[in-house]
């Protein structure tokens, strides 16, 4: 599975199971960093495997903006289905 920094994805493994994440890193090719901006913050992201992860939205072409928690939270917020 191909994944970029700043794309949209579900879990769908693990105690975060269903829950909404944006991708901060990649660390290798199997695995990549992901924060929420609540729970996991971008100063303590949490790494997962691809292989348990569903993309739901590409990045977006302004990866050149400055990213925080607050901007990550907003843009998870136009997915949030609970």
């Amino acid at each position: 599975m191909s994944v970029n920094v700043g794309d949209v994805v579900i879990s769908k493994r693990g105690h975060d199971a269903k829950k909404i994440f944006m991708i901060v890193a990649t660390l290798n090719e199997d695995y990549v960093l992901i924060a929420d901006g609540k729970s996991r913050k971008l100063d303590s992201p949490k790494q997962k495997n691809v292989k348990h992860l569903k993309v739901i939205a590409a990045a977006d072409e302004r990866l050149n903006e400055v990213v925080d928690d607050k901007s990550i939270v907003n843009k998870l917020d136009q997915f949030q289905t609970e």
